[in-house]
């Protein structure tokens, strides 16, 4: 269910990054090779849906309660099984339905430092190409937007996969590497 809604919304355009990036730049990132942001955008979200339906699959976690410890670095999820999973994370924002605002997780109070390192490498990737949907502390976009600066994020971090963790308010955007199933 969670895959078809991301699929569909992978055929949606989206209104804000379109706006912002409405003409191909190649820049020159990291150690002077050249980068089509558009392409690198178009990828990240590709290879987000890839990663995130093998991990559907593999994992299972449409169902799964959820929790973070930001003092281990650790989210655990809870399948209905009995199994249970962990995995490093890193935050990397929160969305809130009601008012459309995603903030970025290097400046939001409740993510404490050592959970903001992706967030932060996607902001100096932002600055490096003049890019302020990903140096910006808050904008106001749709769900699917926020997935793709999630999308993104995963990418230049090279994290594994990404998670969307429904609170009773925001919706947290997370960064996943190496995930541990233990039955």
């Amino acid at each position: 269910m969670l895959l078809d809604w991301v699929n569909e919304l992978a055929m949606k355009a989206p209104p804000l990054l379109a706006r912002v990036r409405s003409q191909s730049r190649a820049l020159a990132p990291w150690q002077g090779e050249v980068v089509d942001v558009d392409r690198f955008w178009a990828d990240a979200w590709r290879e987000m849906n890839v990663r995130q339906q093998r991990l559907a699959r593999r994992l299972m976690l449409a169902h799964a309660h959820w929790s973070v410890d930001q003092d281990q670095g650790l989210i655990h999820f809870e399948r209905q099984d009995g199994a249970t999973l962990s995995a490093p994370v890193q935050i990397i924002g929160a969305w809130n339905p009601d008012t459309h605002a995603f903030t970025w997780a290097w400046d939001h109070p409740s993510v404490q430092t050592r959970l903001r390192a992706d967030a932060e490498r996607t902001r100096w990737f932002g600055e490096k190409h003049g890019l302020p949907e990903l140096t910006d502390r808050s904008l106001v976009i749709s769900e699917q937007e926020a997935w793709r600066l999630t999308a993104v994020a995963m990418k230049v971090n090279a994290a594994q996969g990404v998670y969307r963790g429904p609170t009773e308010g925001p919706i947290v955007f997370m960064t996943l590497r190496d995930l541990k199933v233990q039955f």
